[in-house]
């Protein structure tokens, strides 16, 4: 049986990982080859042959010279080839050709006390979402059934929640005014869908905050900030993707745009949804956190949200509430060295709300 070691590489490069029969071969940057039994790797292995096996793909999963051209001398008949899309992540993120398709396998932990934990409930969601959004509407990857059980698309093994889905042929959105209005149209499409009722997996409740940043100078106003923003449980409630932005969506070559990453996909606030770029994505910084402001890519995705809709000043205060929720509830996520960062491109995202407002209140250009 083979088995595939995970490799503590650095998250920018290409983790190519050939797995061959009882030997793993790490591909590390294009650099070569490194051959060894488990040195480098991880502890802990987690199956994947056997658990493609669930789906029907076992054995047959071989294909030849699918590596870079750089590492194709690594590649032999009846190997599996697997890129590793997140390595320095606790969640399995793989590429995977079996037999003349071509997929992609998840692996969520199923227990743990490092916050990437999630119960049956929020896989059933997930599974849920794919169901709906890719396979019934298709602007999502499809998820397959597991082989003999047309009504199970996940199952636990090896302490992780595992499912499957297709892969999407594509490139990757960019943030380009073309493409942030064809996001918006892909929102508003989103948002517009009925027959859909498992809530999203995001925590719309401001209290959580309340407990953060006791020890910083800007509590007070950050406290504030809280006290200003709405219930947004008691607005109108829609299928939101919950992270979206060009990072999550692929052009299809016909130029249809889909979205991918459904983890916490789910009924919830639109002005969430809408709300997540105008902080989180359309503030830019240099390293030494120069910081401006893409006003382009604001009116564009505006722009394919309402089209000629005239932006009522209501609507655009809890687009930007919805802003201010979604990046603070991000504020710990990427350490405790990076909170005064984030603090200060919030106070920055804020200051350009005004002027964004002046070039979009009579509709998006």
């Amino acid at each position: 049986m083979t088995e595939l070691f995970f490799s503590h590489m650095d998250a920018d490069a290409s983790a190519w990982l050939i797995v061959r029969r009882k030997k793993s071969i790490r591909i590390s940057s294009g650099a070569g080859c490194e051959k060894g039994e488990g040195q480098g790797m991880y502890p802990e292995t987690v199956n994947l042959h056997e658990i493609m096996e669930y789906w029907g793909h076992g054995e047959k999963l071989s294909r030849k010279s699918l590596a870079p051209a750089s590492d194709s001398a690594c590649v032999e008949a009846q190997e599996t080839v697997i890129k590793c899309l997140r390595p320095d992540s606790p969640r399995i993120v793989a590429e995977v050709w079996a037999g003349e398709g071509r997929y992609i396998l998840k692996g969520i932990p199923a227990a743990g006390d490092d916050g990437e934990a999630r119960g049956e409930q929020t896989i059933r969601g997930n599974a849920s979402a794919h169901l709906f959004l890719g396979n019934r509407i298709g602007i999502a990857p499809r998820i397959f059934p597991v082989e003999g059980h047309d009504e199970i698309y996940y199952l636990n093994r090896n302490g992780y929640w595992f499912y499957l889905t297709e892969y999407i042929e594509g490139r990757p959105m960019q943030a380009t005014p073309e493409d942030e209005f064809l996001l918006g149209r892909l929102a508003r499409r989103l948002h517009s869908l009925k027959g859909y009722s498992l809530p999203s997996a995001l925590d719309e409740n401001k209290r959580q905050f309340y407990e953060w940043f006791r020890e910083k100078p800007f509590k007070p106003e950050f406290d504030a900030l809280l006290d200003g923003l709405p219930d947004f449980a008691g607005y109108d409630r829609c299928f939101i993707h919950s992270d979206l932005g060009p990072h999550n969506t692929i052009i299809r070559e016909n130029g249809e745009a889909v979205l991918v990453d459904l983890d916490d996909a789910g009924m919830g606030s639109r002005y969430l949804d809408l709300g997540w770029a105008f902080i989180m994505q359309f503030v830019e910084h240099t390293e030494n956190m120069r910081l401006s402001y893409r006003f382009d890519l604001a009116q564009a995705f505006l722009k394919g949200y309402y089209g000629t809709e005239r932006l009522s000043e209501k609507e655009y205060e809890l687009l930007w509430q919805g802003a201010v929720y979604m990046h603070i509830s991000y504020m710990q996520s990427y350490g405790p060295g990076a909170v005064d960062s984030l603090w200060k491109i919030l106070r920055f995202g804020l200051a350009q709300k005004p002027r964004l407002w002046e070039m979009t209140k009579n509709g998006p250009r």
